[in-house]
């Protein structure tokens, strides 16, 4: 079984966010953990103030904080 750097409910500062740039910079927290088909990464959903972001993180898009 896969191992995550996150979890749901971690708060995270968003470092990279190609479909919507104005958050990055922001703070906001994990809201679900997808494994993908690569045993090696995990997906992110995150959430900034209330809104679910659009599309998936992954690990180098975010940093826990």
């Amino acid at each position: 079984m896969m191992k995550t750097r996150l979890r749901a409910g971690d708060k995270v500062k968003i470092l990279a966010n190609e479909l919507e740039p104005q958050y990055v910079g922001k703070t906001g927290e994990v809201k679900k953990v997808y494994c993908s088909f690569d045993e090696e990464a995990a997906l992110y959903r995150v959430s900034v103030g209330g809104t679910v972001l659009r599309g998936v993180a992954m690990d180098k898009d975010l940093e826990k904080c």
